[in-house]
């Protein structure tokens, strides 16, 4: 019987350029799907949408990952695999909810705000509290969103998309909540089996729902550009970028990575300008740079003085080290030439 061990993936090993590739071919995937979502659910009941999306994805994994699959214990996935779906419904009913009354390109930079709540959420359940960078980047973050949703307009046009901006936020808290989930559980599961199994109870969740609150799928729904886009969305966003960023960030510094990945919403706004002519203001823009710059401040890791120290008081002990090594060797007759000496650790 394989016990979590044996089920731990073996990495995947890529060159550099092509990692990095990898994560920008994930973020543009994932930016565009958003436009993609918009027309979709524009012409169809948004959870019969993602019960087809989600059921697709799980059907393909199925079949790409068959052999590596049929070696694990998929029984003791149920359980976390359910914990993980529903904060994942959960994010793409109220991300989705919002983007029925929001631009594409706006309602992806209000769901990448997901990255700044993380070091929060993780802070409720360990006690660990965010570093001054997280706090900085949860200010200009808020403030980005303000200067984002004043430029809305005024009257009920403002409110109406004030309501969309909110859905997609409290979407972000659910997407950052299962983030965090995926952290402390994901560490004793087969990452591909995990997945499989949220998507699994995803796809029921969406199907409950769609059959209980929007009816039963119509024939009207089999038209060629819905069906190009959602296959589209499971191909695409839901399948290779998903392999792709596995693989990438083992082939990465995960910093590199977050940096990458968080083009996503700048690929989301360009792809929705171009293709939905959503407009942009002054403040609109101004306010998506401030929430983009909080994403990178939160993702990014800042040296901190007391690293900066502890990193330079080790540099200098082992240029001592080295010294006093260098001159032993050259007046220790002793030393044998081809005695090789013992490297120094170098601090990362």
């Amino acid at each position: 019987m394989a016990d979590a061990g044996q089920e731990s993936s073996e990495g995947i090993s890529v060159s550099k350029p092509v990692a990095r590739v990898m994560m920008l071919v994930n973020a543009a995937v994932w930016g565009s799907g958003y436009t993609m979502l918009k027309h979709v659910q524009e012409n169809m009941p948004t959870q019969w949408m993602m019960f087809f999306r989600m059921a697709s994805a799980v059907l393909l994994m199925a079949i790409v990952f068959f052999p590596r699959l049929r070696r694990i214990r998929l029984r003791r996935y149920i359980v976390p695999g359910l914990i993980l779906a529903l904060t994942y419904w959960l994010g793409f009913i109220f991300q989705l909810k919002g983007l029925e009354t929001t631009s594409p390109g706006r309602n992806s930079f209000f769901t990448d705000t997901y990255c700044v709540m993380v070091p929060f959420v993780v802070w409720a359940f360990t006690r660990k509290r965010p570093s001054w960078q997280h706090l900085v980047a949860a200010f200009v973050c808020a403030f980005g969103i303000g200067l984002v949703s004043l430029s809305g307009g005024g009257g009920a046009e403002l409110m109406h998309m004030s309501f969309g901006d909110a859905m997609t936020i409290i979407g972000a808290f659910f997407f950052a909540l299962n983030l965090v989930l995926v952290g402390f559980i994901g560490k004793d599961f087969d990452a591909i089996a995990l997945m499989l199994a949220e998507f699994v109870w995803c796809a029921l969740l969406f199907g409950a729902g769609a059959v209980l609150t929007e009816g039963g799928p119509s024939m009207a729904w089999a038209r060629w550009d819905i069906v190009l886009c959602i296959a589209y969305l499971v191909i695409g966003s839901t399948v290779i970028a998903q392999v792709f960023q596995t693989i990438a960030i083992q082939n990465l510094p995960t910093s590199e990575a977050s940096v990458i990945l968080s083009t996503e919403c700048i690929f989301a706004m360009l792809v929705s300008v171009i293709f939905t002519g959503e407009t942009l203001t002054v403040p609109s823009l101004c306010g998506f740079a401030l929430i983009f710059g909080a994403i990178l401040l939160s993702e990014i890791q800042l040296p901190s003085a007391k690293r900066q120290r502890g990193h330079n008081g080790r540099r200098l002990e082992e240029q001592r080290r080295d010294s006093r090594r260098e001159a032993h060797e050259r007046t220790d007759v002793r030393n044998s030439p081809g005695t090789p000496s013992v490297p120094s650790s170098r601090w990362r």
